[in-house]
C-alpha cells in the first residue's frame, strides 16, 4: 500500500488529493464516466516535482488549520478557483500519466483529517 498524503476533495470518496504511486508523489483524480454520469474506481495520476508537492502541503496545511478553527468559509473563498492541485494539473506536461484503479484504506480523525491513510493501486 502506498501512502495518501492529502485528500483535497472528498465526495463519495476520495476524488482528489495528492499521494504516492511506485515512490513518485502523484495527483490522484477520480475518473468521471460521462456515459454512467457518476464517478468510477479509477484514478488518474499526475506527477509532481518537489516545488508543487510543496505547494500542494502548504495548501493542505492552510486547509487544516481553517477546519480546526472553524474557518472553512474563508478557505474556500479563497482558493475554491484557485486550487493548486487544479492548476499544477491543467499544466502538467506529464498530466494524468498514469490511470489506475484504487483501494483506499485508513482512518479519519474528527470526521474530515485522515490518518494512516493508505492506497493500493493496481490495473
Amino acid at each position: 500500500m502506498e501512502k495518501v498524503i492529502t485528500i483535497h476533495n472528498c465526495w463519495d470518496g476520495s476524488l482528489t488529493g495528492l499521494a504516492c504511486y511506485n515512490g513518485l508523489m502523484c495527483i490522484y483524480e477520480r475518473v468521471f464516466d460521462e456515459d454512467l454520469d457518476e464517478y468510477i474506481d479509477e484514478y488518474y495520476l499526475t506527477p509532481v516535482t518537489d516545488d508543487e508537492r510543496d505547494e500542494i502541503m502548504a495548501n493542505w496545511q492552510e486547509w487544516c488549520n481553517a477546519y480546526s478553527n472553524g474557518k472553512l468559509e474563508l478557505y474556500y473563498k479563497n482558493y475554491l478557483e484557485n486550487n493548486p492541485i487544479n492548476r499544477i494539473v491543467i499544466n502538467s506536461k506529464l498530466r494524468r500519466k498514469y490511470r489506475k484503479k484504487a483501494k483506499f484504506e485508513g482512518r479519519f480523525e474528527g470526521g474530515s483529517i485522515h490518518v494512516d491513510y493508505c492506497v493500493k493501486w493496481y490495473d
